[in-house]
């Protein structure tokens, strides 16, 4: 099926944002001694999410809590709220300083079509559990390292946010290939929303090398 110039660009432009969000993940990823469970116990410090993540389909969910000492626990989700769920996940912890000049910055970097806005922590969480809930409705597991790293969560309770979460686009579950998914492994997700939901009720793209197939 051809598509237009514009509409090549676009896609493009996403598959530019996966790979950024990687490149992040690896810049950005310490190795603490300790997990995130065990900064649970500690406040939240500040709770973020692209304000065109449901647009786009993909970006960080960022859960921090700051330590008596002055440290800052990350917790990032690459969430894709379209159909995969968490893509990916990473947790550091720096001085509020390290924080501020280098981790958060980076993090901010990632949403290249609009700015990250400050949300409230249960729906922060709310989010990204209905983001893995809707995943696994087509098959999809979240990313090894969630479970690990959703223990930032702590006491946490999704229950308290007000606000509903559409996932998927136009009613549908969506799928675009995504820069570290070679094509065989796009063609089994692509098969397996096709057993899971039926002829006309996904969509999808695949980012080929000479071009792309909807």
């Amino acid at each position: 099926m051809s598509i237009s110039e514009k509409q090549r660009q676009k896609k493009l432009l996403k598959k530019n944002k996966k790979r950024k969000l990687k490149k992040n993940i690896s810049a950005i990823s310490g190795h603490p001694k300790v997990g995130p469970s065990h900064y649970a116990k500690y406040p939240i410090h500040e709770c973020f999410i692209p304000n065109t993540l449901f647009e786009t389909g993909l970006g960080y969910v960022i859960i921090t809590r700051k330590t008596p000492d002055g440290f800052i626990a990350v917790s990032a989700f690459v969430v894709d709220v379209h159909c995969l769920g968490v893509k990916n996940a990473l947790f550091t912890v720096k001085s509020e300083i390290e924080y501020e000049s280098s981790v958060k910055p980076k993090l901010m970097r990632s949403s290249d079509e609009g700015n990250f806005e400050n949300v409230h922590p249960t729906c922060a969480r709310k989010l990204i559990e209905g983001a893995v809930l809707y995943a696994k409705n087509f098959g999809f597991s979240p990313h090894p390292d969630y479970n690990d790293i959703k223990g930032i969560f702590g006491n946490i309770d999704p229950d308290l946010c007000p606000v509903k979460f559409e996932y998927g686009k136009n009613g549908k579950p969506y799928y675009i290939r995504g820069p570290n998914e070679s094509v065989d492994k796009a063609k089994q997700i692509v098969d397996k929303l096709s057993k899971k939901c039926g002829e006309g009720n996904y969509d999808y793209i695949l980012m080929l090398d000479e071009g792309m197939v909807e």
